[in-house]
């Protein structure tokens, strides 16, 4: 419990593909992950829709930007089945407790900056295969199992070109990669294809 002496988390399931909220909606809600994956994404200054901007997993909060901005600055759609813990807007205020405490006050000097941070832009450098093994040997077993779509996104590439990459880097033996799974093999092989393509 908070200071506020409850606790406004209800716990819901949802569905591959259900939207908690879109880009500039006014908030509502404030959500945590206990269970499966939330893309977030914002809409690109041109034609092409939304660029997946980050990834939630289980322990991560959406929608927290709520504390400092009357807006979402993303969109919100759940990747993979997900069990997520629910509060409106004012009972997770009345939660945190007062704002003049000194961590209230640090949070929301946090989450401000993460709503002035400009998304982050997808590593140019080298060839699409080095791209690709050097996001694979910074990423957890769970990034591993995003879907295909929203991996190209983050990686700032199309899907064609992270499958071509992909089945380059299992024809080294560095990656063992189906449909639905993707591991990784060799973690050295990964790191010599980093630094020498």
């Amino acid at each position: 419990m908070g200071a506020g002496g409850f606790c406004p988390f209800v716990t819901q399931s949802y569905r591959a593909g259900d939207e908690l909220y879109v880009e500039g909606d006014p908030v509502h809600h404030v959500w945590f992950v206990k269970q499966g994956t939330v893309v977030l994404s914002r809409r690109r200054s041109d034609e092409r829709g939304d660029r997946v901007r980050t990834v939630r997993f289980a322990g991560g909060f959406i929608g927290i930007e709520a504390l400092v901005s009357p807006v979402y600055i993303d969109t919100a759609r759940v990747a993979s089945g997900a069990v997520l813990c629910q509060a409106p807007i004012q009972g997770f205020e009345q939660w945190l407790g007062p704002k003049e405490m000194p961590a209230r006050t640090a949070l929301e000097a946090s989450v401000q900056a993460m709503v002035a941070d400009l998304p982050p832009r997808a590593a140019a450098d080298g060839s699409a295969e080095q791209r690709v093994a050097e996001w694979l040997t910074h990423e957890s077993q769970n990034t591993l199992q995003l879907p295909r779509r929203v991996i190209a996104d983050l990686l700032g590439m199309r899907p064609e070109t992270l499958s071509r990459a992909l089945a380059s880097l299992a024809a080294r033996g560095a990656i063992a990669v189906t449909r639905t799974d993707l591991r990784i093999m060799d973690e050295q092989q990964l790191e010599t294809i980093v630094r020498t393509g």
